[in-house]
């Protein structure tokens, strides 16, 4: 099963998003949000290469020598960081493990000015196994998870297909 770089996200934030998601169950086609993400991304780093696809399953930002070459993925806020955290974590891992390239990455918040150092550790690098193993185990099951009750879940998409 090919996993990507959103469904890594999707898992960190919400197992029930991930199911809908790899369930062609979209919601997201009208979010606001996602309209200012991709504005954000047309209208950031105009000099740097976007949307390196790599093997169809991770799409990496930009890359860019900063002192060391570095994956960048710019995001509109950092409400959601562990998610994106893990997104981040999944493709250096995934350019370890099967491309063998060791690299390290930053998230980009263009509207906060700020920026976040991310490197793979051992540890993170074993959680990231387990998840990559525990995704399709979700996706196999006929119905989502039960849906909880986040924080940030009125802002999201699926929110009256899970909360009403």
């Amino acid at each position: 099963m090919k996993i990507t770089g959103v469904m890594m996200q999707y898992y960190k934030a919400c197992k029930r998003e991930l199911w809908f998601y790899a369930n062609q169950i979209n919601m997201n086609y009208d979010d606001e949000n996602i309209s200012i993400g991709k504005l954000l991304h047309e209208t950031s780093y105009t000099d740097e290469r976007k949307n390196i696809i790599i093997d169809d399953t991770i799409a990496i930002d930009f890359i860019k020598k900063e002192g060391e070459q570095l994956i960048f993925e710019v995001k509109k806020s950092s409400k959601l960081k562990i998610p994106t955290m893990y997104q981040i974590y999944y493709y250096l891992w995934y350019l370890k493990n099967k491309k063998g390239i060791n690299i390290n990455g930053i998230v980009v918040y263009p509207k906060e000015k700020r920026r976040e150092e991310i490197s793979l550790t051992s540890e993170i690098e074993k959680e990231i196994e387990f998840i990559v193993q525990d995704i399709p185990k979700i996706l196999e099951e006929k119905t989502p998870p039960k849906a909880e009750n986040k924080k940030y879940c009125r802002k999201c998409s699926y929110y009256e297909f899970c909360m009403v």
